[in-house]
């Protein structure tokens, strides 16, 4: 090994002894078949699951996935190469490419991130109109917008935008101004936007369920009657009042008039619908002894109950998704900003240690091994579909190993 890799960078593999090596290596090895294997499970979970592929929200998930398993199948090797050799010996051309792809997978994967929570946002503030306006051209411009604004970004220095390298060196432009332009298109500008989205996103939630909370106290204080005729439904709400503790005579005397108009909307429902059976009411106070007036429950129509557990699935799916959009988001901002931070200072003098910065430098790669266990674990849609290829495959593989026994 020449001593230029150990003069150049003294925290390279070569200049490790040997356990440090084996130790760097075996991680760096590890990071790369967690990069490739759990995004390629993604693609290929939803490729093959036609439920998952005709959500089309999913499209972005899937070219995320991509841009993520590109950078651990044709950026990571070159890295590993790179740092195991200590100097650069492929040549000006593969350099060059290695670098353009090296920032135009890692900038696709931020600006996915982005067209997701801007598709999630959407879709909680428009529940109703979005998912129709969720049309195949609108996903292939998201997903255009995030290739073709990676790709201005990483071509500038092949054509000449950043200092003259030294022999055997292979790095990133660190012209003052590619430095800022990059680390803004790529990072800081998407991370604001998917700081004040995620707000928002997180503001609306909380409204809705207040709201939820405010509808269900106030149906708690009424009193729902379900009133039918052969062609219409009607619900008729009647306010309850509730009884003072002094035993005011006034408002017993109201209570029941209220309990009489109870009574007669009962009688009514027991004449036009067969299947609701009342017992004959002669007296007030036999009401009062049957009903609580604070709280009457009557039994729901089924498709009312269907129409509530479908609002409550929704609901649960709105969460779920702001929750996964949630760690996605904060596991971008733990694995980027430090690398993005250093990026910057590095470029006015300010340079960190060598093995601080590639510490990072690999944290920024952790993120697209991050996504695709955050889509299996918090996601149930995936989780499922997950299953379900794992039970095709189980069902394609056992005759196999049945043959062999």
């Amino acid at each position: 090994m020449s001593n230029f890799s150990c003069l150049g960078d003294p925290v390279t593999v070569a200049c490790l002894n040997l356990g440090e090596a084996i130790l760097t290596i075996a991680s760096m090895l590890t990071v790369m078949l967690i990069i490739i294997l759990g995004n390629l499970l993604v693609v290929v979970t939803v490729y093959r699951d036609r439920k998952l592929r005709l959500q089309r929200q999913n499209w972005l998930i899937i070219s995320l996935a991509l841009a993520d398993l590109l950078v651990g199948l044709l950026v990571m090797p070159l890295t590993l190469i790179y740092e195991i050799i200590g100097e650069w010996k492929m040549g000006n051309v593969l350099c060059e490419m290695w670098l353009a792809l090296d920032v135009l997978f890692v900038t696709a994967s931020i600006l996915h991130i982005c067209a997701i929570s801007l598709d999630r946002y959407f879709s909680v503030t428009s529940p109703l109109t979005y998912p129709a306006k969720r049309t195949p051209k609108r996903m292939f411009i998201y997903i255009g917008v995030s290739w073709v604004v990676s790709l201005l970004i990483c071509l500038p220095p092949i054509f000449g935008w950043r200092p003259e390298r030294r022999p055997g060196e292979c790095a990133v432009s660190t012209d003052i101004g590619y430095v800022l332009y990059s680390s803004l298109g790529s990072f800081y500008i998407p991370v604001i936007i998917l700081v004040i989205v995620y707000a928002k996103i997180y503001s609306i939630t909380i409204k809705h369920s207040r709201q939820r909370l405010k509808e269900t106290e106030r149906r708690d204080n009424t009193l729902s009657l379900l009133t039918a005729k052969p062609s219409t439904k009607q619900i008729v709400e009647l306010e309850l009042l509730e009884e003072n503790s002094d035993g005011d005579e006034k408002d017993n005397s109201t209570n029941k008039e209220a309990i009489n108009q109870v009574c007669w909307h009962l009688r009514k429902i027991s004449e036009e619908l067969p299947t609701v059976k009342l017992k004959k009411v002669s007296a007030t106070q036999r009401i009062l002894h049957t009903f609580d007036p604070k709280r009457v429950v009557l039994p729901k129509s089924e498709k009312e109950l269907n129409a509530e557990k479908r609002r409550r699935k929704l609901k649960a799916k709105e969460r779920q998704a702001t929750l996964l959009l949630g760690i996605i988001l904060s596991a971008f901002i733990l694995s980027w900003l430090p690398f993005f931070v250093m990026y910057v200072i590095g470029a006015f003098g300010y340079e960190a240690p060598a093995v601080v910065f590639k510490f990072f430098f690999w944290l920024g790669y952790c993120n697209s091994g991050i996504n695709p266990v955050i889509y299996t674990v918090f996601n149930r849609e995936f989780k499922r579909g997950l299953c379900r290829q794992l039970r095709k495959f189980e069902r394609y593989v056992e005759p196999i190993t049945d043959f062999y026994k």
